[in-house]
Protein backbone atom coordinates (compact mmCIF):
# COMPACT_ATOMS: atom_id res chain seq x y z
CA UNK A 1 0.00 0.00 0.00
CA UNK A 2 3.21 2.29 0.91
CA UNK A 3 4.83 1.77 -2.50
CA UNK A 4 1.35 2.37 -4.23
CA UNK A 5 1.22 5.68 -2.77
CA UNK A 6 4.80 6.45 -2.84
CA UNK A 7 4.51 5.38 -6.97
CA UNK A 8 0.93 7.74 -7.46
CA UNK A 9 3.03 10.98 -5.78
CA UNK A 10 6.16 10.12 -8.32
CA UNK A 11 3.05 9.93 -11.09
CA UNK A 12 1.71 13.40 -10.20
CA UNK A 13 5.04 14.90 -9.82
CA UNK A 14 6.49 14.07 -12.96
CA UNK A 15 2.74 14.83 -14.93
CA UNK A 16 3.57 18.39 -13.15
CA UNK A 17 6.79 19.17 -13.98
CA UNK A 18 5.95 18.00 -17.78
CA UNK A 19 3.28 20.44 -17.32
CA UNK A 20 5.59 23.24 -16.02
CA UNK A 21 8.10 22.00 -18.90
CA UNK A 22 5.70 23.22 -21.37
CA UNK A 23 4.37 26.47 -20.17
CA UNK A 24 7.84 27.17 -20.15
CA UNK A 25 8.14 26.73 -23.46
CA UNK A 26 4.28 28.39 -24.05
CA UNK A 27 4.30 31.19 -26.27
CA UNK A 28 1.24 32.54 -27.29
CA UNK A 29 0.62 35.84 -24.71
CA UNK A 30 4.31 37.21 -25.35
CA UNK A 31 6.15 37.14 -28.44
CA UNK A 32 8.63 35.39 -26.66
CA UNK A 33 8.30 31.94 -24.40
CA UNK A 34 6.75 33.01 -20.87
CA UNK A 35 9.92 31.11 -19.80
CA UNK A 36 11.62 34.40 -21.39
CA UNK A 37 9.39 36.60 -19.56
CA UNK A 38 9.51 34.83 -15.96
CA UNK A 39 13.48 35.16 -16.34
CA UNK A 40 13.65 38.79 -17.04
CA UNK A 41 11.46 39.19 -14.35
CA UNK A 42 14.07 37.85 -11.83
CA UNK A 43 16.65 39.53 -13.76
CA UNK A 44 18.55 36.51 -14.94
CA UNK A 45 18.86 37.07 -19.21
CA UNK A 46 17.10 34.32 -21.38
CA UNK A 47 19.93 34.32 -24.12
CA UNK A 48 23.51 33.71 -23.70
CA UNK A 49 23.72 36.55 -26.12
CA UNK A 50 21.55 39.93 -26.38
CA UNK A 51 18.65 37.52 -28.34
CA UNK A 52 21.19 34.76 -29.55
CA UNK A 53 23.25 32.29 -28.61
CA UNK A 54 22.60 29.90 -25.82
CA UNK A 55 19.01 30.10 -24.81
CA UNK A 56 18.76 29.62 -21.00
CA UNK A 57 14.47 28.86 -21.33
CA UNK A 58 15.19 26.09 -23.82
CA UNK A 59 17.82 24.31 -21.23
CA UNK A 60 15.63 24.90 -18.31
CA UNK A 61 12.51 23.11 -19.61
CA UNK A 62 14.32 20.12 -21.39
CA UNK A 63 15.59 19.70 -17.78
CA UNK A 64 12.23 20.03 -16.30
CA UNK A 65 11.11 17.39 -19.14
CA UNK A 66 14.12 15.23 -17.60
CA UNK A 67 13.51 14.92 -14.47
CA UNK A 68 9.88 14.66 -14.79
CA UNK A 69 10.47 11.95 -17.18
CA UNK A 70 12.65 9.94 -14.58
CA UNK A 71 9.57 10.24 -11.93
CA UNK A 72 7.24 8.78 -14.11
CA UNK A 73 9.84 5.97 -15.22
CA UNK A 74 9.08 4.94 -11.70
CA UNK A 75 5.70 3.71 -13.00
CA UNK A 76 5.81 3.21 -17.21
CA UNK A 77 7.50 1.63 -18.58
CA UNK A 78 10.60 2.91 -20.98
CA UNK A 79 8.40 2.59 -23.97
CA UNK A 80 5.69 4.93 -23.11
CA UNK A 81 8.27 7.48 -21.51
CA UNK A 82 9.64 7.20 -25.27
CA UNK A 83 5.61 8.18 -26.52
CA UNK A 84 5.61 10.98 -23.47
CA UNK A 85 9.09 12.42 -24.71
CA UNK A 86 7.88 12.75 -28.79
CA UNK A 87 4.72 14.16 -27.70
CA UNK A 88 6.14 16.87 -25.64
CA UNK A 89 8.77 17.40 -28.14
CA UNK A 90 6.22 18.17 -30.98
CA UNK A 91 3.41 19.84 -29.46
CA UNK A 92 2.68 23.04 -30.63
CA UNK A 93 3.55 25.95 -28.59
CA UNK A 94 0.59 28.06 -28.28
CA UNK A 95 -1.68 24.52 -28.50
CA UNK A 96 -4.03 26.09 -25.68
CA UNK A 97 -4.15 29.61 -27.38
CA UNK A 98 -7.79 29.28 -28.31
CA UNK A 99 -9.13 27.89 -25.05
CA UNK A 100 -7.17 30.28 -22.83
CA UNK A 101 -8.63 33.16 -24.86
CA UNK A 102 -12.48 31.60 -25.13
CA UNK A 103 -12.01 31.63 -20.95
CA UNK A 104 -9.52 33.81 -19.74
CA UNK A 105 -8.45 36.26 -22.42
CA UNK A 106 -9.17 39.60 -22.53
CA UNK A 107 -8.89 42.75 -24.91
CA UNK A 108 -6.30 42.33 -26.88
CA UNK A 109 -5.10 38.90 -25.69
CA UNK A 110 -8.37 37.21 -26.93
CA UNK A 111 -7.72 38.51 -30.50
CA UNK A 112 -6.03 36.08 -32.70
CA UNK A 113 -4.28 37.78 -36.20
CA UNK A 114 -4.54 36.19 -39.49
CA UNK A 115 -1.29 37.09 -41.01
CA UNK A 116 -1.93 34.63 -44.45
CA UNK A 117 -5.25 36.32 -44.98
CA UNK A 118 -3.40 40.26 -44.05
CA UNK A 119 -1.63 42.52 -46.61
CA UNK A 120 -0.68 45.63 -47.72
CA UNK A 121 0.05 47.17 -50.82
CA UNK A 122 0.65 50.76 -52.16
CA UNK A 123 1.04 52.32 -55.48
CA UNK A 124 2.74 55.51 -56.19
CA UNK A 125 2.11 57.61 -58.86
CA UNK A 126 4.10 60.22 -61.63
CA UNK A 127 3.71 63.25 -59.23
CA UNK A 128 4.87 60.99 -56.05
CA UNK A 129 1.28 60.31 -54.40
CA UNK A 130 1.18 57.23 -52.58
CA UNK A 131 -2.03 55.08 -52.51
CA UNK A 132 -2.46 52.13 -50.98
CA UNK A 133 -4.69 50.02 -48.48
CA UNK A 134 -3.87 47.06 -45.50
CA UNK A 135 -5.97 44.38 -45.07
CA UNK A 136 -5.77 42.87 -41.38
CA UNK A 137 -7.84 39.32 -40.58
CA UNK A 138 -8.71 39.13 -36.76
CA UNK A 139 -10.53 37.10 -34.70
CA UNK A 140 -11.92 37.59 -31.31
CA UNK A 141 -12.39 34.39 -29.12
CA UNK A 142 -13.27 36.32 -25.87
CA UNK A 143 -17.01 36.93 -24.26
CA UNK A 144 -17.14 41.03 -24.90
CA UNK A 145 -16.31 43.13 -27.67
CA UNK A 146 -12.36 44.51 -28.39
CA UNK A 147 -11.23 48.18 -29.93
CA UNK A 148 -7.76 48.49 -30.89
CA UNK A 149 -5.32 49.88 -33.18
CA UNK A 150 -2.65 48.35 -35.57
CA UNK A 151 0.95 48.92 -36.46
CA UNK A 152 3.36 46.74 -38.70
CA UNK A 153 6.03 46.05 -36.42
CA UNK A 154 9.20 48.04 -36.97
CA UNK A 155 10.87 45.42 -38.66
CA UNK A 156 8.30 44.35 -41.03
CA UNK A 157 9.89 44.32 -44.69
CA UNK A 158 8.12 47.04 -46.44
CA UNK A 159 10.76 49.35 -47.52
CA UNK A 160 11.19 52.28 -46.59
CA UNK A 161 7.21 53.49 -46.77
CA UNK A 162 6.74 51.15 -43.93
CA UNK A 163 7.00 54.41 -41.82
CA UNK A 164 4.54 55.96 -44.07
CA UNK A 165 2.05 53.26 -43.91
CA UNK A 166 2.34 53.17 -40.05
CA UNK A 167 1.23 56.77 -39.46
CA UNK A 168 -1.52 56.26 -41.77
CA UNK A 169 -2.38 53.44 -40.09
CA UNK A 170 -1.79 53.51 -36.63
CA UNK A 171 -4.54 55.61 -35.36
CA UNK A 172 -7.83 53.94 -37.03
CA UNK A 173 -9.69 51.97 -34.10
CA UNK A 174 -10.91 48.98 -35.22
CA UNK A 175 -13.29 47.15 -33.40
CA UNK A 176 -14.82 42.91 -32.93
CA UNK A 177 -17.39 41.77 -31.22
CA UNK A 178 -17.52 38.82 -29.46
CA UNK A 179 -16.83 35.67 -30.59
CA UNK A 180 -16.98 37.43 -34.13
CA UNK A 181 -13.77 37.35 -37.34
CA UNK A 182 -13.39 39.97 -39.77
CA UNK A 183 -11.10 41.50 -42.28
CA UNK A 184 -10.01 45.31 -41.57
CA UNK A 185 -9.76 47.45 -45.05
CA UNK A 186 -7.49 50.45 -43.83
CA UNK A 187 -6.90 53.00 -46.87
CA UNK A 188 -4.28 55.32 -46.41
CA UNK A 189 -2.96 58.10 -48.83
CA UNK A 190 0.58 60.25 -48.31
CA UNK A 191 2.65 62.63 -50.52
CA UNK A 192 6.16 61.83 -50.72
CA UNK A 193 8.44 64.52 -49.29
CA UNK A 194 11.23 63.50 -52.41
CA UNK A 195 10.57 62.74 -56.35
CA UNK A 196 12.72 60.37 -57.20
CA UNK A 197 10.51 57.41 -55.89
CA UNK A 198 7.65 57.57 -58.67
CA UNK A 199 6.21 55.15 -60.29
CA UNK A 200 6.94 52.69 -57.83
CA UNK A 201 4.45 50.29 -56.46
CA UNK A 202 4.77 47.12 -53.82
CA UNK A 203 2.86 44.47 -51.79
CA UNK A 204 3.47 42.07 -48.96
CA UNK A 205 2.05 39.93 -46.73
CA UNK A 206 2.95 37.62 -43.90
CA UNK A 207 4.28 39.98 -41.69
CA UNK A 208 4.29 40.87 -37.82
CA UNK A 209 1.52 43.39 -36.07
CA UNK A 210 1.64 45.15 -32.67
CA UNK A 211 -1.84 45.82 -31.78
CA UNK A 212 -2.87 47.82 -28.66
CA UNK A 213 -6.22 48.91 -27.01
CA UNK A 214 -4.85 51.77 -24.96
CA UNK A 215 -3.90 49.34 -22.03
CA UNK A 216 -2.56 46.78 -23.08
CA UNK A 217 -0.08 46.49 -26.36
CA UNK A 218 0.74 43.23 -27.81
CA UNK A 219 2.95 41.80 -30.37
CA UNK A 220 1.76 39.04 -33.33
CA UNK A 221 4.81 37.49 -35.38
CA UNK A 222 3.76 35.76 -38.14
CA UNK A 223 6.17 32.66 -37.29
CA UNK A 224 3.89 31.85 -34.17
CA UNK A 225 0.69 31.74 -36.00
CA UNK A 226 1.92 29.16 -38.40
Amino acid sequence: MEEKKRTRRFVVTGFALLLVAFLFKWRFIYSEPVGDRLLGLIGVPAWSDGNMGFHYTALFSLLLLIIGLIFLSKHYKGKVILVFFLVWMFIPANLFAGLYQSTFGKGVYALEFGPDESHCRYEIDDSGMMEGQCEFTFTNHGKSSVGFQVALKEDSDLGEYKYLINQNIKDETLKLNAKEQKMFEISFKEKLPSPQYQNAGGEMSGFDVTITDGEDSREMLYLLNN
